[in-house]
């Protein structure tokens, strides 16, 4: 799915633990907007696993799953028909959401007069009870932009590079690892970083700018991955391996050295998907899901921007955050598992995908696993201090609590406001607020004797902005 931006029984021991953890609250979508216009219209993009703005300001979207037919150059039943299969396939959008001439990417072409097929790969010297040979569907895992706009395009075990214009074929390489890969980062060079999916230990390796030249730059722990950011000077690796539940870092001093053991940073994030804001050098990462929840004070279907240069440090605060919007249902949370993002060249549109997002079928306008967000603030300085002044949602207090506890909120200016309690998995409980409020500083007790102990949410929303905390029930 793409967007465009926009309980459980615990022992007193460890919600005591988790209380520590969740003293901060958490923002969302501060500066940014969800711009439902941009509407990418196949059906059965509910399961996306990239997206990428390229050169000319087009949004490519992948799939992880076939959606598209194409002719083969077989006939398995002789009957004189050729064969169609699904295939995987590559979309491609103009900004208005119309789809560019090329779109579905189906089959990469290059200047040599080959080809190849984007979701269906034939390898003849291997044969089955029907084929007489084997035609493998090459699932998508991810793409990214390069420097100049043009498209890597990570399926399966291999990449492709594809010129933005028209998507004809650039290059194309099998790395020796013979793995699931990643979506592919690059440095300033173009020069291309990918590495395993699985959990094993694997390497992670660099191609030229011509995906020529593989070379191991490190051993990655075993851990699931689905994403990897590099610096521009190629010196900084960030590595998104969500089942680590941190974001692994290693660095070099210069493109001489070599790279030394990871450091941790972001703990408690169960990130798949990164990506580099293209103004300010801020990194933007995904802190989970409900099928994977981060820990406190980082909320599901989330990402949060940072300046590289405080990770690692006491100061790992962010500057700014964007959610995934939902669109229908209850609560702030559905079955989406954002596993990409994109900026647009001026930093201030952002594209965002999601996997998993079946409760979109019934949606008339948008059934894709995208949104698109637009900066609410008129520029891409992702700083948070421009939220409204005046408008703070606390603590609860007392915390934990049982059965009641006190809410304060306040509002610089009278507006309609939403005030509202959910489970960790996204049922809304009740509704504390819901109507027009004055200007000031206002308290709602909320009586938690029908529920269970347990970590609950609670989200303020008024004038378009959403600020959300966390409480604890001990019984």
């Amino acid at each position: 799915m793409i967007n465009r931006y926009k309980g459980e029984h615990m022992n007193v021991t460890k919600l005591y633990t988790l209380l520590i953890l969740m003293l901060v609250p958490v923002l969302t979508h501060a500066q940014w907007v969800h711009d439902d216009t941009f509407q990418a219209h196949q059906d059965s993009l509910s399961d996306v696993h990239g997206v990428a703005v390229d050169g000319e300001g087009k949004i490519w979207i992948q799939p992880y799953y076939p959606t598209e037919t194409i002719v083969m150059n077989r006939d398995v039943g002789a009957d004189g028909i050729p064969d169609t299969l699904s295939t995987r396939v590559v979309y491609i959008y103009n900004p208005d959401g119309t789809q560019a001439s090329y779109s579905p990417l189906k089959v990469i072409s290059y200047a040599d007069g080959s080809a190849d097929t984007l979701g269906r790969v034939w390898y003849p010297d291997e044969t089955d009870a029907t084929d007489g040979g084997k035609y493998e569907g090459y699932s998508g895992r991810g793409i990214t932009a390069d420097s100049n706009g043009d498209i890597i395009i990570s399926a399966y075990n291999r990449l492709y590079k594809v010129d933005h214009t028209d998507g004809s074929g650039i290059a194309m390489v099998d790395p020796s690892a013979g793995c699931s890969l990643t979506e592919a980062s690059t440095d300033s060079a173009n020069n291309v970083y990918v590495g395993c999916v699985v959990a094993s230990a694997g390497p992670l390796v660099k191609f030229g700018a011509d995906l020529t030249g593989e070379e191991t730059l490190v051993t990655i722990p075993g851990s699931y991955s689905r994403d990897l950011q590099v610096s521009a000077d190629g010196n900084t690796i960030w590595w998104a391996g969500y089942t680590n539940a941190a974001i692994h870092r290693f660095s070099r001093d210069d493109e001489f050295s070599s790279f030394g053991d990871a450091d941790t940073v972001l703990v408690g994030m169960k990130s798949e998907s990164f990506d580099i804001h293209p103004v300010t050098g801020h990194i933007w990462v995904g802190a989970g899901s409900m099928n994977d929840v981060p820990a406190a004070p980082w909320t599901p279907q989330t990402w949060y921007s940072f300046d590289t240069s405080t990770l690692g440090t006491d100061n790992e605060t962010p500057l700014d955050s964007l959610h995934w919007e939902i669109l229908e249902g209850d609560g702030p949370f559905d079955d989406a598992r954002p596993r990409g993002m994109d900026f647009s060249a001026d930093g201030m549109t952002a594209y965002v995908v999601s996997f998993a997002t079946s409760g979109w079928g019934s949606l008339p306008t948008n059934k894709s696993g995208a949104q698109k967000f637009n900066s609410a603030a008129g520029n891409s300085n992702e700083l948070i201090n421009n939220l409204p002044k005046g408008f703070t949602l606390d603590q609860n207090y007392p915390n934990p609590f049982n059965p009641t506890t006190n809410i304060n909120y306040s509002l610089q200016n009278a507006g309609y406001v939403t005030l509202k309690v959910f489970d960790m998995t996204g049922r809304e409980i009740t509704t504390l607020v819901n109507g027009r409020m004055n200007a000031g500083a206002h308290t709602v007790t909320f009586n938690a004797s029908n529920l269970s102990s347990g970590v609950y949410i609670y989200a303020l929303e008024a004038n378009g902005v959403r600020l959300t905390n966390r409480m604890t029930l001990i019984k």
